[in-house]
């Protein structure tokens, strides 16, 4: 992870929309003496800081993390952008943000292994904590199902049991109308702080997690569930 890159995108960014820092502080409920040290390359935000980013200048957390804007950048490509809620320094009259002295983290891309989907985003992770943030899946394959109702689960297989990391949706809520698989995978959102869902850790063997697949389970108007397996694929560190 370039520190110092990132702090230049946030710095491009912040002067693309005419801001202060003490402007884009008050937007992200920080001091400025935090975005100060984001921009100088002495820190980073948080995924939570990320996300309000993310929405305040309309780009990516892959494309915040990785300090550039993506070349083939689509704003309704569907995509899974995945990162680690990142450590904070102890006094918070500095903000959120992590300093050079606190424990580093690796960066990791991630894409998916099925041909009717598309998945990238970003995995962060030392030897202590691993955490996910999972925003957005596109469907693109061909002749796309409609479903009453969809539900999407994260899983860790080990071995031959399977846990489950996190869920969103449900099938058991159903929709009057059917709808296009792509109406629900967009409203998909997955905050996952170091593998932690209903107690539940993450007890794979490598930093990186490479056993977790997500299923997509869909409710046809005929009560029929069509189901998706999509294996995660880990792609070499983000630098």
């Amino acid at each position: 992870m370039n520190q110092e890159k990132i702090g230049k995108f946030i710095y491009d960014l912040r002067r693309k929309y005419n801001l202060t820092q003490k402007q884009l502080a008050d937007k992200l409920s920080v001091t400025a003496q935090a975005v100060s040290k984001w921009e100088n390359g002495r820190g980073v935000p948080d995924i939570e800081i990320l996300k309000k980013l993310s929405e305040e200048f309309n780009v990516s957390i892959t494309e915040l993390i990785e300090g550039e804007e993506s070349n083939n950048k689509k704003k309704f490509t569907i995509y899974i952008g995945i990162a680690l809620i990142i450590l904070t320094i102890a006094s918070t009259a500095f903000g959120l943000y992590v300093s050079k002295d606190q424990d580093s983290f690796d960066f990791s891309s991630l894409t998916c292994a099925n041909d009717s989907f598309n998945i990238e985003g970003v995995i962060a992770y030392n030897n202590t904590k691993k955490s996910i943030y999972i925003s957005d899946i596109e469907y693109c394959g061909e002749d796309e199902p409609k479903f009453i109702a969809v539900e999407c689960i994260l899983y860790e297989k080990h071995q031959d049991d399977e846990s489950i990391v996190a869920k969103y949706g449900s099938i058991n809520k159903k929709n009057k109308e059917s709808y296009n698989i792509s109406n629900y995978l967009k409203e998909i959102r997955f905050n996952i702080n170091n593998f932690s869902f209903n107690n539940y850790s993450c007890t794979c063997d490598s930093d990186v997690c490479n056993n977790m697949y997500i299923k997509i389970n869909g409710l046809t108007i005929n009560n029929e569930i069509i189901t998706y397996d999509i294996p995660i694929v880990v792609l070499p560190d983000c630098k």
